[in-house]
């Protein structure tokens, strides 16, 4: 059974500002990571307990294929919260205040 998403005022931010980075190096590119992105939630949404717990016993972590991104969720109920789609080499201290 699939869970719901729902991402974060911050996660879309992240989301958006990724995706203009990446359109503005190549045409497309930007598209490319978007439609990774939705394969990697799909995915999550299939079995989020499955994932790793990074942060306080309850930020879970997904690995992005071909970005280095990890989407940190928590899960509440039958609800996955999206709090960052972060990229793997800015300071952790950013997701992490969100908690």
């Amino acid at each position: 059974m699939k869970t719901e998403v729902q991402l974060s005022e911050e996660a879309e931010e992240d989301l958006f500002e990724s995706y203009v980075w990446y359109e503005r190096k190549r045409s497309s590119l930007g598209d490319e990571f978007l439609s990774q992105i939705q394969i990697s939630l799909d995915t999550i949404t299939n079995s989020p307990e499955s994932y790793p717990i990074r942060y306080r016993k309850m930020v879970r972590a997904f690995v992005v294929d071909r970005f280095p991104f990890l989407i940190l969720f928590i899960i509440k109920e039958s609800l996955v919260e999206v709090i960052s789609i972060f990229h793997t080499s800015r300071d952790p201290k950013i997701w992490k205040n969100r908690v």
